[in-house]
């Protein structure tokens, strides 16, 4: 014998019905290579610094084998390890876009990310709409 009750709920009522595992945002990095960087210090900063950031490239220079590039800032921690070597501290400038904002959605299986993301856009949507309408009546009592 076996007995079962349900009930239905929102997420707005409590978490345990909410379909997001976890979502968040961080600005997009920038990273410049203000003076070059070279050979052995190259090399530490692509494989020990920021993994996935830089690559090496094979020097234009007579003097030097291989240089570093970045490749790509998505991939950016800012950690900022490389601070720990004073010469590519010297050499790299990091810092952040500040209009340029990544976003992460994960989902437990209810729903998918996407679908997430475009019902908080209409909710979001929803509610600039009436704070324009509270403003405008606002202005019309004021008047």
């Amino acid at each position: 014998e076996f007995e079962a009750h349900a009930r239905k709920g929102i997420g707005k009522d409590h978490a345990k019905w909410s379909p997001v595992a976890t979502a968040s945002y961080r600005l997009m990095p920038s990273i410049e290579i203000v003076k070059p960087i070279y050979d052995e210090l190259a090399e530490e900063l692509v494989n020990w610094m920021e993994p996935g950031v830089f690559k090496l490239e094979e020097a234009d220079e007579v003097d030097h084998r291989v240089k570093a590039v970045v490749v790509n800032p998505y991939a950016c921690t800012m950690s900022r390890n490389f601070m720990r070597n004073p010469a590519l501290k010297e050499s790299i400038k990091m810092s952040r876009i500040p209009n340029h904002f990544i976003f992460s959605v994960e989902s437990v299986g209810m729903m998918e990310p996407a679908v997430i993301v475009a019902e908080a856009l209409k909710v979001l949507k929803n509610k600039a709409g009436n704070l324009s309408g509270l403003t405008y009546e606002a202005e019309e009592m004021n008047e």
